[in-house]
């Protein structure tokens, strides 16, 4: 189970590849307006950022972003950093997994 931080859920990493291809390593659900931040892992070991805009001015526009994996680990340190300043301490061990994984 994920956990808010104001309109926004952070939610545990997927454990499988989807039908695309992609597996989340970090997914962010915002309420309002509705819109989903996503960091994953493509099914040939490269990372990307996902912003899709789903409400609002902008609903339908998806921008991607291929990150490196320094920037990839930056960002599971922020969310590992997050989960253990709100109590999130079995998040935060998961969330060390992956960081452990992207760094082998």
């Amino acid at each position: 189970m994920g956990f808010w931080v104001g309109n926004w859920l952070h939610d545990p990493p997927s454990k499988e590849y989807d039908s695309t291809g992609k597996r989340a390593v970090i997914k962010h659900l915002c309420i309002g307006p509705v819109e989903t931040q996503t960091w994953y892992e493509s099914v040939d070991g490269q990372y990307y950022c996902e912003l899709h805009i789903i409400e609002g001015l902008q609903a339908g526009d998806v921008f991607l972003d291929r990150i490196s994996k320094a920037e990839m680990l930056e960002a599971i340190v922020t969310e590992i950093d997050l989960c253990k300043s709100l109590g999130e301490a079995e998040l935060a061990t998961v969330f060390q997994a992956e960081k452990d994984k992207v760094e082998k």
